[in-house]
């Protein structure tokens, strides 16, 4: 499908619908482009909390918000090193990302590495097959798949941040992919 514009009627009268091309790149692209925005959103609604708060113990995600959020910083920064070539690249830290402050920049700098490969990315790249190794194993998969395990692991887990926002009787901001489309134009 390529990108322009379609019409529809709606009531009999024609509407103009905007629509995106949907290829391998462009689909990675505007991915990681709602993943920014949705991490984004939550980390403005993390820094609404106190400590307590964010330290606060839940039987699900990892624990707390601020443990949710460092593990989703945590899964930017290995993906990248591994598609990068750094197979046996390790998560961050506790004592490395102990504040949102850390985590905030942990990810800048995660995200920029993240730029310049989105920037070179190819559609025969997204087919190269990577290896990470975890826990002793070796896995592979394909470049594609690494880059798409992101935003689907960054909705889980914010789904469960959501979740532990609203048992403290407070609530995200929709970080649906609709809403980020309508916001984009």
């Amino acid at each position: 499908m390529c990108g322009g514009r379609r019409g529809v009627y709606v009531n009999g009268v024609r509407k103009a619908v905007i629509f995106h091309r949907m290829d391998n790149l462009s689909i990675i692209r505007d991915a990681h482009q709602w993943l920014r925005w949705l991490t984004d959103r939550t980390m403005v609604a993390a820094r609404t909390l106190n400590q307590q708060e964010l330290q606060r113990a839940f039987p699900i995600g990892l624990e707390s918000v601020i443990g949710t959020l460092r593990h989703l910083c945590g899964a930017e920064f290995i993906w990248i090193k591994v598609i990068t070539g750094d197979s046996a690249a390790i998560f961050p830290s506790v004592e490395q990302l102990p504040t949102l402050d850390a985590i905030d920049a942990k990810w800048k700098s995660t995200r920029a590495e993240w730029d310049r490969f989105l920037s070179a990315l190819t559609p025969a790249e997204c087919e190269r097959v990577i290896e990470r190794l975890r826990d002793g194993t070796t896995y592979r998969q394909r470049v594609i798949d690494a880059c798409m395990q992101l935003p689907t692991h960054a909705l889980y887990h914010n789904a469960q941040i959501s979740f532990i926002f609203r048992s403290m009787g407070k609530s995200l901001p929709d970080s649906s992919w609709i809403l980020w489309s309508r916001q984009r134009g």
